[in-house]
């Protein structure tokens, strides 16, 4: 690969490309094949709505939003995407999309009126990592048993671009000859690695077999070199990726740190543990040794219960151990 390309996970990235009124065509074809939107179903306009943020009381939460549209369709979509592992992320989904959901009926509106909110959340983590090895689920509102929906406007997309990066390697060539449809955007999006400063040749390679059949594919890819070569871009980009160093260095410090404390408590409580066994046993020891002594000086087992507060299947089990 020549040509450089600014890793697109990058949030500032992926709004460039995606969320831009001027590539609307590309944000309409990234969504139509992320959603797998054919025929009828397909969005064919989309509105850009403010991402800047979604307000909440005064005391509660503030969330920024990467993309945000309103569809030809009636529905409002929301794409995020996750670079690092942002924790309790499901709950976060959830959250945003309440707002969205609630926030778009006016006062005195009909909640009929209310419409379908899509939440998409790309990570480059597993979001459910024990759940499932697909890099592409999808999650309605439906009831448990006949599985017929509580209503259409719910509708959750997650995408784990690591799982999709190990499907992509070892069936690449199944991939190629049936292409799912969101294939070429997710190719996009793993292309680069921010962290290497690299960029995957095979991956190119394939999208730009893509691209000289898929237009949009071919003008999203034109869009990202331009972005990518631009001075400024580049300056935020390295602003970035120096963040990022520094945060990922400052958690993996907090870990160890974590670690050599976690080891240090456990030797200090090993020791104290130990001593109070080493305590509890000698005690033990000392009272079968006077157990034994008072049964050689002939007292009964029910006189030595009523002198030492033992239990009579205790003086019993000192005495047999003799």
């Amino acid at each position: 690969m020549t040509k450089e390309y600014l890793d697109l996970k990058m949030d500032f990235m992926f709004k460039q490309l995606f969320g831009d009124s001027r590539r609307k065509n590309i944000t309409i074809a990234f969504l139509n094949d992320l959603l797998h939107r054919k025929g009828n179903d397909r969005i064919v306009d989309v509105q850009f709505e403010n991402t800047e943020q979604i307000k909440e009381d005064p005391d509660g939460k503030t969330s920024r939003l990467d993309i945000l549209v309103f569809t030809s369709t009636g529905e409002r979509i929301n794409v995020e995407i996750q670079l690092a592992n942002q924790h309790d992320m499901a709950e976060r989904v959830l959250f945003y999309w309440s707002k969205l959901f609630s926030g778009s009926l006016a006062a005195g509106e009909n909640y009929r009126q209310l419409p379908p909110t899509i939440m998409i959340s790309i990570q480059n983590y597993p979001l459910f990592p024990h759940e499932t090895d697909s890099f592409h689920n999808v999650f309605h509102l439906r009831e448990d048993t006949e599985l017929f929906l509580w209503c259409p406007h719910i509708e959750f997309h997650a995408f784990d671009l690591s799982q999709f990066m190990v499907k992509w390697r070892k069936y690449r060539r199944e991939m190629k000859t049936n292409p799912p449809p969101e294939l070429p955007w997710l190719m996009m999006l793993t292309a680069a690695d921010y962290e290497k400063k690299t960029g995957d040749d095979e991956i190119f390679h394939d999208l730009e077999e893509l691209a000289m059949n898929e237009q949009e594919v071919r003008e999203a890819l034109i869009e990202w070199e331009n972005l990518s070569a631009n001075k400024e871009n580049k300056m935020l980009y390295e602003a970035k990726l120096k963040y990022l160093r520094d945060q990922l260095s400052n958690i993996r410090g907090e870990r160890r740190l974590g670690r050599e404390e976690g080891i240090e408590e456990g030797y200090k409580k090993g020791i104290q543990v130990g001593v109070e066994k080493g305590i509890k046993k000698g005690i033990k020891e000392g009272m079968a040794c006077l157990v034994r002594k008072m049964e050689e000086s002939g007292l009964s087992i029910s006189d030595i219960v009523s002198m030492t507060g033992l239990k009579e299947e205790e003086v019993k089990e000192m005495l047999i151990d003799t």
